[in-house]
Order: structure tokens, then C-alpha cells, then sequence
């Protein structure tokens, strides 16, 4: 066994996962199913995204050896990727207990705690990971993202730049740099760590989106799916703290208000861009079915666990809608910001409403001298539109409008950010 477990471990270097999962697979086959056959089998199934398959062998290998470090790890990975939270963290706790100078154990427990909002928890065990390997530029990177989460912006910058001492081509630690750059408005460092970017993987949206934000290139007439995704999937964790704690952010109830006297009772409701679910329960009276869509995984794990909604789904607003179900009311609360044109928003939206449905929305505002040009990206990376830009949009879709209002959305950096809400129908032939 030994003989067929080195081959596997080096037909494993070589970079040949199929022969080594074939050498392992025979061994067990055999009889041989010693617990470092199985934790090796696992751990390449979870590489090539075999997940229930690792799972299976990594506990099998973990009966055998409870103490055994390798497959414990590859399991919470495992675990982790398969976003069961509770138990991954278990085990890299479990891990570090065993052995305490294991920094990767201390290194993805913090990233878990981040990923599940406990940003405390997520520095001290990231510092622990540095405190064991100082020189570890992803550590270094990671305590960077969970001190830009505490808004700890300047330590942020210094450890994306000291993982960038140690790796100048480290890829993320570049993006994560210029990313902060830009939202320091530090937009000439920030134009020289994107383009960087850029140059490492010409097709990253977000450092595109970015640099187009701050008028570098040519503004698209919506935002990148995928800048959108990551930008929620990052923040998921912290957003109603940053939202309603810090930017007091009122929109969802605002709109609420605004629609409420057009509501009637047992209706269809779609919760577009619903993010946590923030005001949902608001609508929750008038309906006999309330849905929620998001592109944010992340952020529909959230609002699943909030428990108001009927069903959730993920999906892009103007791609095809993951359900055909049609909806009395359709309504979104600060989503087609991130749109630019919003005549194939609407239009999209119109498919799904009933005869006579509404649609109520919030956009961000433009200013008077910005009127003339329908929609204009900013750049916080969101859109504005003009009143008279929206309405005109509406009634190329087929929406009649109804009414609309003035508010203020939130704060950003200490001032008001000015908007609209709209309310539109759907015609009743």
C-alpha cells in the first residue's frame, strides 16, 4: 500500500489528479483503505468540486484518525465550500486546538467569520494566522478585507500593499487595493492599481466598471452582473449594519409608504433585488405569495433567514426570470441604480406582471444640469436618471405612470443622496 499511495502522491505532484485518484481508488478498492488513502481520494474529489463524494471520504479518514490534521482540514474546506458554516468552523477550531501553529486553520477560520459577518472574530484569528506566519501574503490580504469591513481603511490599504510587498503579482491583493483606492477617491492611485489589474486579466468587470465609473473609459448602460454579484456577496454579512446603522438608509419603508394606498390584499408580490429582505415584511400582509429575487447568493441566505418570504430566487433582472409565476405587484428598492438604460429593465418587468400589476421602484437623481442626459454613471459606481428620462422609459415599455415622489435615499459620506420613487402600471386589456 505504501508503494500505491507514493505513486498517487506523486503522480498528485506531477499535476495528473485523474491518475492519482485512479491509483487511490484501486487501492481502496483492494482493501486498502487506510485513512491516508481515503483523506488524499477526498481531498482531490473536493479540488475537482466532487463535494458529497469528500465529504464522504474525509469522514471515513476522520473515524479512523480523529486527530489526523490533513483530512480534518480538507473536510471544513469542504464544509465551507458546501456552506455548511456551523460545521466547517467547528473543525477549524477543532483544528487549531490540535495544532496550534497550523496558521492555514487559523487563516480560513477567520475568512468563514468574515464571510459570516463576525468581522471581530474573523481579525483575531487572522491575526493569529500572521502571529504564526508573518511572511503569508494571503493573511496579510485577508485581515486587509475584514479591517476595510471595521472601516479600518488605512490599515486596509497598508496590508493589501504588505502582501504586495511580498508578491507583487498577487492578484487579489492588487484588485482589493485598487478597489479601496478608488472608494478612498483616491482615483489617480486607484487608476494605476486597476489598470494594473487589468493588465493581469483583461476581462475583470469590476476594475473595468470602476475605471469607467471615474470616467476613465466609455460607461456601459448597465453594470457588470458580475460587479454587482461581488459586491453584494462581500458586504452580505455587515449590510444592514452599514445601510440602516451607518448611511441611515430608509428607502424600503419610504417606497413602502409611497405604494401603500395602491395595495389591495392577497396579491402576487415580487421583491426585486431584495438584497436581506429589508421591508419585506411591510408587504407581507397584502400578499398571498411574496418572492424575492437577488444575484447575490450570499445576500438570499440572508433573507431566507428572515423567514417572510414564500420562495427566493437568484437571477439577473433583465436575463430570463428563474420563475414564470405573474405578480400583482413587482417592486424594488434602490436595484435599478445599477442600471443604466432602464427601457430592458422594464420591459422585463412588464413580462411577469398581471393586467393592471404595478411597479414601484427607486432611482438615484440627477442633478438639474445633468438633466438633458437621461441616466449618468457616478462615481460611487451607481447610476442617476432624470424624472423625465424615467417616465419616458416607462411609456417605451408599455408602463403607464402613476405617480411619483421625491425623498431623500440615505447618507453617503455626510450628505443626502437625492432620488425618486415611481409607481407604473400594466395596462388591463
Amino acid at each position: 500500500m505504501k508503494k500505491g499511495l507514493k505513486n498517487a502522491v506523486c503522480a498528485l505532484k506531477s499535476g495528473n489528479k485523474d491518475k492519482a485518484a485512479w491509483i487511490l481508488e484501486r487501492l481502496i478498492e483492494n482493501g486498502n483503505s487506510h485513512h491516508e488513502t481515503l483523506g488524499l481520494l477526498g481531498a482531490i474529489r473536493m479540488e475537482q468540486g466532487k463535494t458529497d463524494e469528500a465529504v464522504k471520504l474525509l469522514t471515513q479518514a476522520i473515524t479512523q484518525a480523529p486527530e489526523h490534521v490533513p483530512s480534518l482540514y480538507n473536510l471544513a474546506r469542504t464544509l465551507h465550500i458546501k456552506g455548511d458554516h456551523e460545521e466547517a468552523k467547528k473543525l477549524y477550531i477543532r483544528i487549531t486546538t490540535i495544532s496550534p501553529s497550523f496558521y492555514h486553520a487559523w487563516n480560513n477560520l477567520g475568512l468563514l467569520q468574515k464571510e459570516t459577518g463576525d468581522l471581530m472574530g474573523a481579525k483575531q484569528s487572522l491575526r493569529k494566522a500572521l502571529a504564526i506566519a508573518p511572511g503569508h501574503a494571503p493573511c496579510l490580504n485577508n485581515l486587509g478585507v475584514v479591517m476595510e469591513g471595521l472601516g479600518r481603511l488605512d490599515e486596509a490599504c497598508s496590508l493589501f500593499k504588505g502582501a504586495l510587498a511580498l508578491d507583487s503579482g498577487y492578484f487579489s491583493a492588487r484588485f482589493n487595493l485598487g478597489c479601496l483606492l478608488f472608494r478612498l477617491g483616491r482615483y489617480e492611485e486607484a487608476e494605476k492599481e486597476l489598470l494594473h489589474v487589468l493588465a493581469l486579466n483583461k476581462d475583470e468587470p469590476t476594475a473595468r466598471f470602476l475605471l469607467q465609473s471615474m470616467g476613465r473609459m466609455k460607461a456601459p448602460e448597465r453594470a457588470p452582473a458580475e460587479y454587482v454579484k461581488r459586491t453584494f456577496d462581500d458586504c452580505a454579512g455587515q449590510f444592514e449594519e452599514i445601510l440602516v446603522g451607518r448611511l441611515q438608509y430608509r428607502t424600503p419603508e419610504k417606497l413602502f409608504g409611497f405604494l401603500q394606498d395602491l395595495l389591495d390584499y392577497k396579491w402576487s408580490i415580487m421583491d426585486l433585488g431584495c438584497g436581506t429582505g429589508l421591508g419585506a415584511h411591510r408587504y407581507r400582509p397584502f400578499a398571498s405569495f411574496l418572492a424575492g429575487m437577488d444575484c447575490s447568493r450570499k445576500m438570499l441566505r440572508e433573507a431566507m433567514a428572515k423567514g417572510v418570504y414564500d420562495a427566493l430566487y437568484q437571477g439577473d433582472i433583465v436575463e430570463r426570470w428563474p420563475t414564470d409565476r405573474k405578480f400583482h405587484l413587482v417592486y424594488s428598492s434602490d436595484c435599478l441604480c445599477y442600471m443604466g438604460a432602464l427601457e430592458p429593465v422594464f420591459k422585463r418587468i412588464k413580462k411577469s406582471l398581471y393586467p393592471g400589476g404595478i411597479l414601484g421602484f427607486s432611482v438615484e437623481k440627477m442633478k438639474k444640469d445633468e438633466e438633458s442626459r437621461g441616466y449618468q454613471l457616478g462615481k460611487s459606481g451607481r447610476y442617476r436618471h432624470s424624472h423625465g428620462y424615467v417616465k419616458t422609459a416607462l411609456e417605451r415599455a408599455g408602463l403607464k405612470h402613476i405617480k411619483d415622489l421625491a425623498i431623500t435615499l440615505r447618507k453617503e459620506e455626510g450628505k443626502d443622496v437625492k432620488g425618486l420613487l415611481f409607481a407604473a402600471q400594466k395596462a388591463v386589456t
